[in-house]
């Protein structure tokens, strides 16, 4: 089945109209389960067992009244949800059965046992099949009153076969069957009814009455729904379930050794006995519990955990008083009252501390668990200190804000980190910002308190400080980190522009020198054979050395061009422009024409424009550029644009890389704005009092 049919099962379960009919049927089961409580009590008091008033309230109080109770409560908070309707016909359907077993025993030691049993003892069965039959619905179908699984679906259908059981059994049993818990030794009746052909069915029939193996159900669709359900589902369902299981369990032990001893079992079993009651007293427990916490049946919304933790406090102290009267009750018959009487008291003493914890339990399970904030702050304040990392911070601040808030699932997101702790689901129910970011927790059963709204404030405010240091520490790490880095590239570049020059040197000026000492040799020669007039070889000789002083030029003027340190960065940058084979416009502002700046500002700005250029030149393949200068607030800018088709890495290589480097160390900062269209942006903002350091 898929979830959306899920889903809108669940919410049909959840709006169901509540009909005149229904309205009458929850009617006339609380007014029966009230009566048959009614009943229950007064014949423990008219009629008072051995054991005295308690024993005949023990499984009435302990087991019965409880389940009617919270059945009645729910059923009136929503009477149109399955699981109300299930719990109340459980509930009632016990009431009748404890409150019809007392006139009956009565009625059998009055009269004596006969035939007109049949139907007293019929009534009786299916008060027992009918709450049965609703516990298993209820809990297999726990919480939402809606299975997921077609097969689940005609498991718990198969279930309702129940009620075919009392009649069969008149039918087919030549005696009538009693139940284990109506007569400690059953009398044999004839049945009035008995059809003889059908007697093949009596011990099967039997055996399911007796063996409640409809409760294998219960086990089955219960426990696979569990291992299949989601994390929120299974938080809803795991309570129960562990108290599912364990009556499933004793009721297999129980039942069989009941069978074995009839008439009289051994202390040890009725011990077991009155700790299976006590179990079936955790069905409205949990019921309980699960209201307060995660408004099961839409109920929480009306109840106060407070009023949650009462009704539950008052079920423990039931509980209490059962498991400490339990063993004075059981033994009454075969010791001494006095001992008895100090039994009970032993009993109690021995089970206060249980009572304590059970109610401790009651509380977290209800208001969750609380934690003392002080110890948490300061703990976390504590954390904080050493912590270094954006990695291990956020982490601790969102366990630190789930263990504070009992928020489901927390996440602290910043641009650069990110923090999870729970899984995510559902809409945000409670926000802060924090140094850039954000906190986010999901939505709680009952929602936040403002004392957990100031609570993660708090956390947020001892956050962001440490945030901003670990932030800090960070980028001068970074900073430190591309120092050394820049460092290192800059004696590089200083060694790769020394072997450029010595190469460029050694290839040009130094070629032309050996070749004008070699013509200065022959010319000496013809000169002085008469091969060649004198002034024609001076002259070739002349061009030969204004040669050799182009190339001493054009190397001065790559490593240092003398036009930028004679008239200043305007003149030099439009040197420049003039002598590149596209378009270019200089652009510069009148006090940078008019003035001069430091020598190191405007070898930087001039490196800057010419390895923008040599780029345009070589990779853009652009029809223009464009050279803005502009200086404002004690800031140089420089910028170069073309129209071409930009850099492919964006970042024009180790040319603008050592450039960077450079304009970095000044105080500077270079950005390369390009794509694969639109051309390319270099932009250089340097600081007018900058000095080399």
């Amino acid at each position: 089945m898929g979830v959306s049919l899920v889903d809108a099962r669940i919410a049909a379960a959840h709006n169901a109209g509540v009909t005149l009919w229904h309205r009458f049927a929850l009617v006339a089961g609380i007014a029966l389960g009230g009566a048959g409580l009614l009943a229950a009590v007064w014949h423990a008091f008219a009629v008072p067992g051995e054991n005295g008033v308690l024993s005949g309230l023990g499984w009435l109080g302990i087991g019965v009244a409880p389940l009617y109770a919270v059945g009645v409560w729910v059923v009136c908070r929503r009477p149109a949800h399955p699981q109300a309707r299930r719990l109340l016909m459980m509930g009632s359907a016990l009431a009748v059965n404890v409150g019809v077993e007392g006139p009956i025993r009565d009625a059998v030691e009055r009269s004596g046992a006969g035939p007109w049993l049949w139907w007293p003892n019929l009534v009786y069965q299916y008060t027992g099949v009918f709450g049965l039959i609703a516990g298993v619905l209820l809990l297999a179908s726990y919480p939402d009153g809606v299975v997921e699984r077609a097969w689940q679906r005609w498991a718990l259908r198969l279930v309702w076969l129940y009620v075919l059981v009392p009649p069969l059994l008149l039918l087919s049993r030549p005696t009538l069957l009693f139940d284990q818990y109506l007569f400690e030794v059953p009398p044999l009746v004839p049945n009035p009814f008995a059809v003889p052909w059908l007697g093949f069915l009596a011990g099967p029939l039997a055996s399911l009455y007796t063996y409640y193996y409809g409760g294998l159900a219960l086990a089955a669709v219960l426990f696979v729904r569990f291992v299949r359900a989601d994390r929120e589902q299974r938080a809803r369902m795991r309570l129960l379930v562990y108290v599912a299981g364990l009556l499933v369990v004793m009721t297999a032990v129980i039942t069989p050794l009941l069978s074995v001893y009839p008439s009289a079992p051994p202390v040890w079993l009725r011990l077991v006995n009155g700790l299976y009651v006590v179990l079936l007293l955790m069905v409205p427990v949990t019921i309980v519990i699960g209201i307060a916490r995660h408004r099961l049946f839409g109920i929480e919304p009306f109840v106060r955990r407070s009023t949650a933790f009462g009704l539950l406090s008052v079920l423990i102290a039931g509980a209490y008083l059962g498991v400490a009267a339990a063993p004075g009750l059981t033994l009454g018959s075969e010791i001494p009252v006095e001992l008895a009487v100090v039994i009970t008291i032993a009993a109690a003493v021995a089970f206060q501390p249980l009572r304590h914890r059970l109610e401790r339990l009651a509380d977290r399970l209800v208001f969750g668990e609380r934690v003392n904030r002080y110890h948490l702050l300061t703990t976390f304040g504590a954390r904080l200190e050493q912590t270094v990392d954006l990695g291990d911070l956020l982490p601790q601040l969102a366990t630190a804000i789930q263990e504070g808030l009992a928020a489901p699932w927390v996440r602290v997101a910043l641009p650069e980190a990110s923090a999870v702790v729970g899984e995510p689901a559902g809409e945000v129910a409670l926000a802060v910002p924090l140094e850039r970011g954000i906190i986010e927790c999901g939505r709680k059963d009952g929602g936040y308190a403002p004392a957990d709204r100031e609570l993660l404030r708090t956390l947020a405010g001892q956050a962001a400080t440490a945030i901003a240091n670990v932030q800090l520490t960070a980028r001068l790490a970074e900073q430190v980190d591309e120092l050394a880095r820049s460092r290192a590239r800059i004696v590089a570049a200083q060694d790769s522009e020394r072997r450029r020059i010595e190469r460029d040197i050694h290839d040009g000026a130094q070629q032309h020198v050996v070749a004008l000492i070699m013509k200065l040799r022959l010319a000496r020669n013809q000169v002085g054979r008469g091969e060649r007039p004198a002034a024609e070889v001076f002259e070739e000789l002349q061009g030969d050395a204004r040669d050799l002083l182009a190339d001493l030029r054009e190397l001065a003027h790559g490593i240092h061009p003398p036009v930028l340190s004679d008239q200043g960065l305007v003149v030099a940058v439009q040197a420049r422009a003039d002598r590149l084979p596209l378009e270019v416009r200089v652009h510069a502002d009148a006090a940078l024409r008019a003035g001069r700046l430091h020598a190191d500002i405007e070898g930087a700005a001039y490196f800057v424009i010419c390895e923008a250029l040599t780029n345009v030149v070589k990779h853009s393949a652009a029809r223009s550029a464009g050279i803005e200068l502009s200086m404002t607030d004690g800031l140089v800018t420089v910028l170069v644009r073309d129209d071409g088709v930009g850099l492919a890495n964006g970042n024009g290589g180790q040319g603008l890389t050592n450039l960077r480097d450079r304009v970095e160390a000044l105080g500077g900062h270079l950005t390369v704005d390009s794509g694969p269209t639109g051309g390319t942006s270099v932009r250089a903002e340097l600081p007018v009092g900058a000095r080399h350091g």
